[in-house]
């Protein structure tokens, strides 16, 4: 049986949000999907969405280029938090799922009210030439039933 490889998250730095994850195992974030990223922001462990195409430099920084290009007190700096933030990883983990979860319940209902309401409104516009069908054959009816 073939071993299952791990997907990492992807670690980075953002100018905007600071230190975020990206969770490969969430199903819009894989890598054969068009949505856009769901995004986990360290700081306040809130998730948001960002555009796939602004998944690049110099919106978002792999960790490691990110600390390698500080200066070298900045780089003790940001590594020493990347690592107490790397540590916490079981937890953001924890919020980033029942956040996605949240996220994707509101997304199905929402696209859920919108069928319904494309549905509705398509049956009107059904019923309104059977109405009128059926007022022309009325009409016609009586006309000739006065004849």
């Amino acid at each position: 049986m073939p071993e299952i490889l791990e997907i990492p998250p992807w670690w980075g730095y953002s100018r905007d949000h600071g230190w975020v994850i990206i969770d490969r195992t969430i199903p819009r974030n894989k890598s054969d999907r068009s949505q856009d990223f769901l995004f986990f922001r360290c700081r306040d462990s809130a998730t948001y969405i960002d555009k796939r195409s602004r998944w690049v430099a110099p919106h978002y920084i792999y960790a490691s280029v990110y600390i390698s290009s500080l200066e070298p007190s900045e780089s003790e700096e940001a590594a020493l938090e990347y690592r107490e933030l790397k540590s916490r990883w079981a937890e953001f983990e924890a919020e980033i799922h029942s956040q996605s979860e949240t996220i994707e319940s509101a997304r199905l209902r929402s696209e859920q009210e919108r069928i319904q309401s494309e549905l509705a409104k398509k049956a009107v516009k059904a019923a309104k030439p059977r109405v009128r069908k059926a007022d022309a054959v009325a009409k016609v009816e009586a006309q000739a039933s006065e004849a």
